[in-house]
C-alpha cells in the first residue's frame, strides 16, 4: 500500500505482451413479470477472468482487442463476438495501491462493505500522476480530486452508494460522471472487471435518471497478464440531442405529476400519491417501447416492472424521499422465478418495500394473473409499504445489493387506512363496512395480520355468509375476491 504498482510502462527492457480486452455489457431486461445474474452469464462466456497470453518474440508489443457483446430480451439471450489485432505502444500510467481517501499511515476499512474483496484492485489516480491523454479524458468528465470530492458529497445518503468502501465510492462517482457526460474510454480507479460490474449495478440502482444507458463497455490494458488499468464507456441508447429531447418530455410529465403531490411532512402521503398516480397513468404492456427505463412511463404511458420501479424512484427522489431499485424474481399463479423489479423506500425513517407494478390491475389482467379486471380494484394496495416477510411471500430478492430487514408496519397502507385486522372481531369488520359506505367506496378490503385471522374471517364472512350482516340496503348477493398469499379479502359493494 502506498508503493507504486507500476512505475512507467513506456520503456521496458525485456520482451512483453500488452493485451487490451474490451467488453460490452448490457443490462438484463425485466419483463415484469436465463441467467440468474450477469456474473453467471459472463462466466459462461469466459470474460470475467483475464485472458492468458504467452510471451512472443516480437519487435513491437502486440495488443489484442477482443470485443464481446451480449444483451437480453424478454424471451432469449443473444451473443455476438468479434476480434481483431493491432499494434500499439503500451500506455503510460502511474498508479498507487491504496485507498484514495486514506491518510498516510491510516488503515483502510475492511470487512464491512460489499466491495471489500476489491480493496487490492482499487487505485488512487492523482491529478499529477497520469499521462496527458488519461488526465485530459478524466478532466473532461470533471474527475479531478476536487471534482470527485464534490460528487461524493452529492451522493451522500443514497442507499447503494453508502454500502461501498470509500475507494468503491470513488469508482462509483467516476462511473456516474462518465455516464452523465456520455463519456467514452475514460480511465477509472480499479483494475478489476468484477469491481466494474458490481459498482455499475450500484450506480444504476441509485440513478433512474440515467435512462439513456443500458450497459457499459470496458477496456483492460494488460502487461504480462497483469491488468494495469481499465477504461470505461457507457452503452448509450441515444445521441445527445435525442437525450435532451426526451428529457424535456420527461420533465413535462414529471411536473404534471408533482403539481398534485400532497404538501405534507409525512412521507406516507407522498409515497401513496406516487403509487396511485403511476398506476392510474401507466398501462402494463410487455411490448412497450423503452420499457426498461423511465421513458416508457413518462413519454409513452406503457411499461413493465423496470419502468414502473424506476419511474417511482425518480418521482420519489423529486419529493425528497429516498428509494432504490430492487431486482429479483417473483412466483406467480402461472410461473415461478420470473425476473422482476420493485423498490425499497424510506418512509418516515423506516424502510419498506414498494411494488407499483403489482399494485396495477392492468398487470394482473395482462399477465394472466386474473382474467377478469372487474374482480380487482384499480389499485391493489397489498404492495404499498410492506415488510420483508410480506414481500418474501411471493418475491425473491437478488443478492446484487444487500437489502435491510424491513419489519415496521407503522406506515403500511392497511395500517394507516385502518383496514388491518389483528383480531377476527366481527364488530370491527362492521365498522369498516360502515366507513366504506360513507366514503362512497366501491369495495371493502380486509387485510389480515396472520393466516389464522384470515382463515377465521373467511369462514365467518364467506362460508357462514355473515358478510350479509355488514351490507347495507336490499342486497341478496355480493361479489368478493381473495388473495390467500397476502391474506386479503375484497368485497364489492
Amino acid at each position: 500500500m502506498g508503493e507504486d504498482f507500476l512505475s512507467k510502462l513506456g520503456i521496458i527492457s525485456r520482451k512483453i505482451v500488452t493485451a487490451m480486452l474490451t467488453a460490452v455489457v448490457a443490462f438484463e431486461t425485466l419483463s415484469g413479470c436465463g441467467y440468474s445474474s450477469v456474473d453467471d452469464y459472463l462466466r459462461d462466456l469466459g470474460i470475467l477472468d483475464p485472458a492468458e497470453y504467452d510471451d512472443l518474440d516480437q519487435v513491437a508489443p502486440v495488443q489484442e482487442i477482443s470485443t464481446v457483446t451480449f444483451e437480453y430480451d424478454t424471451e432469449e439471450e443473444s451473443v455476438a463476438a468479434s476480434e481483431q489485432l493491432s499494434v500499439e505502444e503500451p500506455p503510460t500510467l502511474e498508479l498507487t495501491l491504496e485507498d484514495p481517501e486514506a491518510e498516510e499511515g491510516e488503515e483502510t476499512d475492511q470487512g464491512t462493505h460489499v466491495d471489500d474483496q476489491f480493496s487490492k484492485t482499487y487505485r488512487n489516480i492523482k491529478d499529477s500522476e497520469s499521462d496527458e491523454e488519461v488526465r485530459s479524458a478524466r478532466e473532461a468528465m470533471g474527475l479531478t480530486e476536487s471534482g470527485i470530492n464534490a460528487l461524493k458529497a452529492e451522493q451522500k445518503g443514497l442507499y447503494a452508494y453508502e454500502l461501498l468502501t470509500d475507494a468503491g465510492k470513488t469508482l462509483y462517482v467516476e462511473m456516474l460522471s462518465i455516464l452523465r457526460n456520455m463519456g467514452s474510454d475514460v480511465t477509472v480507479s480499479t483494475t478489476s472487471d468484477d469491481a466494474i460490474e458490481l459498482v455499475f449495478e450500484y450506480v444504476m440502482a441509485d440513478h433512474p435518471e440515467i435512462f439513456y444507458v443500458d450497459g457499459y463497455q470496458y477496456t483492460n490494458y494488460s502487461v504480462d497478464d497483469v491488468i494495469t488499468r481499465i477504461s470505461f464507456t457507457g452503452n448509450y441508447l441515444y445521441g445527445e440531442d435525442e437525450v435532451k429531447r426526451r428529457q424535456g418530455k420527461i420533465n413535462e410529465a414529471v411536473n404534471k405529476c408533482l403539481a398534485g403531490a400532497p404538501s405534507s411532512e409525512d412521507d406516507y402521503y407522498a409515497i401513496k400519491y406516487i403509487y396511485e398516480y403511476l398506476i392510474a397513468n401507466t398501462e402494463y404492456d410487455m411490448n412497450a417501447t423503452d420499457n426498461q427505463n423511465i421513458c416508457s412511463v413518462f413519454i409513452n404511458g406503457k411499461s413493465v416492472c423496470n419502468g414502473y420501479a424506476k419511474a417511482a424512484q425518480y418521482l420519489l427522489g423529486k419529493l425528497g424521499i429516498q428509494s432504490t431499485l430492487v431486482t429479483g424474481t417473483v412466483n406467480t399463479k402461472n410461473s415461478v422465478g420470473v425476473r422482476h423489479a420493485w423498490n425499497l423506500v424510506l418512509c418516515n425513517d423506516a424502510f419498506y418495500y414498494l411494488d407499483v407494478t403489482w399494485g396495477d390491475a392492468s398487470y394482473q389482467t395482462v399477465s394472466g394473473e386474473s382474467a377478469d379486471a372487474t374482480k380487482l380494484p384499480e389499485v391493489n394496495y397489498d404492495y404499498l409499504n410492506v415488510t420483508t416477510k410480506e414481500i418474501n411471500s411471493n418475491h425473491v430478492i437478488s443478492d446484487i445489493i444487500e437489502m435491510p430487514v424491513c419489519n415496521s408496519m407503522t406506515d403500511n397502507y392497511y395500517v394507516r387506512e385502518d383496514e388491518y385486522f389483528t383480531t377476527a372481531e366481527m364488530g370491527l369488520v362492521g365498522d369498516l363496512f360502515d366507513r366504506r359506505y360513507k366514503d362512497g367506496s366501491s369495495n371493502v378490503t380486509i387485510k389480515c395480520a396472520t393466516d389464522g385471522i384470515y382463515d377465521t374471517l373467511f369462514e365467518e364472512l364467506i362460508t357462514n355468509r355473515r358478510v350479509f350482516e355488514c351490507l347495507q340496503g336490499d342486497t341478496s348477493q355480493v361479489s368478493y375476491t381473495t388473495f390467500e398469499d397476502t391474506r386479503t379479502i375484497i368485497f364489492w359493494i
